[in-house]
């Protein structure tokens, strides 16, 4: 899967309080079709299903490129900071 954005206004989700664009969710089967410049791709910019996605907070660490590997999305303990 592949993760893009678009701009959009998002009337109402789960994703609203964290983002003012909407998602794009390519599935694997779609990247030759997305990747190579294909001349219109837009059919496959269909709105995903937010509710079906499970979101949790992630360290800040993965706002900078320098900071790679799987553990920078994570789940991260929001309590163990407030104490």
């Amino acid at each position: 899967m592949a993760v893009l954005e678009i701009s959009a206004a998002v009337s109402y989700s789960p994703m609203v309080s964290t983002r003012d664009r909407m998602a794009v969710i390519l599935h694997r089967k779609d990247h030759e079709r997305w990747m190579p410049h294909e001349p219109d791709p837009s059919d496959l910019m269909n709105p995903f299903d937010t509710w079906a996605m499970t979101m949790w907070p992630i360290s800040r660490r993965l706002s900078t490129f320098r900071n790679a590997g799987p553990e920078v999305i994570n789940r991260v303990d929001l309590s163990a900071r407030c104490g």
